[in-house]
């Protein structure tokens, strides 16, 4: 019989190794959300919602007797905030940091745990200098941290995404009826955090059904695991009863046709910072070596293991959907913000599968780690300031990183102009600007015969500082009407195209047939009410854009590119725009100025007929502009 007098001698010291490091980790992973913590002017638009909510009005942006609109997406996420508020009195711009780093904080114990389960053929598990190195990738990558916040509930369906990919990768034998109860409870969780988990769910339902009709499972108890998924069924059907849609309305004012141009550009931008280049070697060369050990084993293990293939599916189509379809996001990674992790640990996987020890899994880790540091000198070399133009960091780095950090640039400057990938600074100066521009928070009575009505293009911060009035939303997030409204496409809201054309056509002042600097900063000048900084940005975002290479001109063929590319433009979730004749249908009498509502009396009280009226009216004329009739 072994000594156990030897036992704490082998097995304590890597046990409190393990669990020092865990806790370190741990740590940072708050500290370095909390540093990084920020929340946008569309957080608010939640916040709204929760709080008309916690007054017994539902999940509605407007009280009635206007119709029901989603326009916060994330059931779960507004439901968080609203119960906070309701069971311990936290409002939710104090408890929205808290709950999103509290979900952070479950994610990052699931990869932790993930992490721990990763063996190497033998079966021997990672070492302890090897997880540490995993998720010190993970803990150190800006993405990932920055997205523990943002009052957008990101942090809570990361939480389902990842825990439902980790799951589908369990051992075989490990699958059993529990496993797959608790696969579906997560694939649920997703769907209830975004519609985007409406796929797991899919998912999960085929790789069910397919067990059963490979009678691996027996139909009562798969049915019986299935279970969870009645709530998303219940959902989805509460959903179309109260809002009249299966979808957000959010989807219909943010997506219309294919936008491959835009998500191609994001998704190449997330893989340059994120080092997702090196995790594609990594996976070509582990996918070689599989085939080289045993193509047929391997196809038959990977038939044997439908869950994973399933995860596998579900991760490329979920980036290849906002890639190719939806063109990204407006926020800075917020889409492929999972893939952090999910890079990471597949990483040491492939690793340790290739060749057992801690060599080739820390070298890997670590390099996929820094290659994914590029995040952090964005932070540091960015100033800080609200501009539609983007700031080119290329001439600020060693002169070996300049040419393919200037590809960077360029991309980055027609992603910001196409009102895409917007850097967390932005959405903060921008939420400081609306503070100073409306009046703290503060309850009022309203007469239900005469509603008060403001229209606003940002409402998020509006929404919560007018919590008594009602908010018609020009961009159409929260707004039925604007989001189906057929989009505009008649040219660029920065510079108008046949402005832009004149002002090009007159700028050669000295018929060189180019344009300098200087010449484009005496056209440009000219516009009126451009300020020198106006006239700089759009000076240096047409050089960026469409110089070839990094040079201070514009030759006579890459300026003929420059008013088709503007009058082609599109802005990620402000194409759309209410029509001004619905707008003035009711009558807007709320005017906000010197951080101060004012409400200007009618002439005809906006009676609750007349706004059903109005509503109803401008739903069925938006049906049939969408319908051709």
């Amino acid at each position: 019989m072994r000594d156990s007098s030897t036992m704490p001698q082998t097995f304590m010291p890597a046990w409190s190794a393990r669990a020092a490091m865990l806790l370190g980790l741990g740590a940072f992973v708050v500290y370095g959300a909390v540093c990084l913590a920020f929340l946008p002017d569309d957080a608010y638009i939640t916040f709204r919602y929760a709080s008309n909510a916690h007054d017994g009005l539902g999940l509605v942006w407007n009280a009635p007797p206007f119709l029901p609109v989603d326009g916060y997406s994330s059931f779960l996420w507004a439901a968080s905030l609203w119960a906070a508020w309701s069971w311990f009195g936290v409002e939710p711009p104090q408890s929205a940091h808290i709950i999103s780093i509290a979900y952070g904080v479950m994610l990052f114990a699931v990869i932790a745990v993930a992490a721990g389960r990763i063996r190497d053929r033998r079966g021997h598990r990672l070492s302890t200098v090897a997880l540490f190195c995993t998720l010190a990738a993970i803990a150190g990558n800006r993405t990932f941290l920055q997205w523990m916040t943002g009052g957008l509930g990101t942090s809570l369906f990361n939480l389902a995404f990842v825990s439902w990919v980790v799951l589908a990768f369990r051992a075989r034998e490990r699958r059993t009826a529990s496993w797959l109860a608790v696969w579906t409870t997560v694939a649920a969780i997703a769907a209830l955090a975004r519609p985007d988990g409406l796929l797991f769910v899919a998912a999960t339902l085929a790789t069910a059904g397919l067990s059963v009709v490979r009678r691996e499972r027996r139909l009562t108890h798969t049915a019986i695991a299935l279970l969870p998924l009645t709530i998303v069924g219940a959902h989805l059907l509460w959903h179309l009863w109260f809002y009249g849609e299966f979808l957000p309305n959010t989807y219909y004012a943010k997506v219309s046709t294919p936008w491959p141009e835009a998500g191609v550009r994001y998704f190449l931008s997330f893989c340059f910072e994120h080092g997702t280049w090196l995790w594609a070697l990594l996976a070509v060369t582990w996918f070689v070596s599989e085939l080289l050990r045993g193509g047929r084993n391997a196809m038959r293990s990977a038939m044997q293991n439908v869950p994973a293939l399933a995860a596998v599916a579900a991760t490329v189509f979920h980036a290849g959907y906002y890639t190719l379809r939806v063109g990204g996001d407006a926020f800075e990674y917020r889409v492929l913000s999972q893939l952090v992790p999910l890079s990471a640990l597949s990483a040491a996987a492939m690793a340790v599968r290739m060749r057992a020890g801690s060599a080739l899994p820390v070298v890997c880790t670590l390099s996929l780690g820094l290659a994914g540091s590029v995040g952090w000198a964005h932070l540091a070399l960015t100033e800080p300031r609200l501009s539609v133009f983007y700031q080119p960091l290329a001439k600020k780095l060693p002169s070996w990183l300049q040419p393919l950090w200037h590809w960077h640039d360029r991309t980055q400057a027609w992603l910001q102009i196409n009102v895409l990938c917007g850097r967390p600074h932005l959405h903060t100066l921008f939420l400081e600007g609306e503070v100073q521009k409306f009046p703290p928070r503060r309850r009022v009575t309203v007469d239900a015969n005469d509603r008060p009505v403001g229209v606003f293009t940002g409402v998020g911060l509006a929404g919560w500082a007018l919590p008594d009035y009602a908010i018609i939303d020009r961009l159409g997030l929260n707004d039925w009407v604007a989001a189906r409204t057929p989009i505009d496409r008649s040219g660029s809201w920065v510079i108008p195209a046949p402005v832009l054309e004149a002002l090009l056509a007159n700028a050669d002042h000295d018929g060189d047939t180019r344009l300098t600097k200087d010449e484009l900063r005496a056209a440009i000048g000219t516009l009126p009410g451009a300020s020198p900084e106006d006239v700089e940005g759009a000076v240096g975002f047409l050089v960026l854009i469409f110089a070839e290479h990094a040079r201070d001109y514009l030759t006579a063929q890459e300026v003929a590119q420059i008013v088709p590319t503007f009058a082609t433009m599109r802005f990620m979730a402000h194409d759309r725009r209410a029509p001004r004749a619905y707008i003035e249908a009711f009558d807007p009498n709320v005017d906000v100025a010197n951080r101060a509502a004012a409400v200007r009396e009618r002439t005809t009280p906006l009676t609750p007929e007349r706004v059903r009226a109005i509503e109803t009216e401008w739903r069925e004329r938006t049906r049939r502009a969408n319908d051709g009739h």
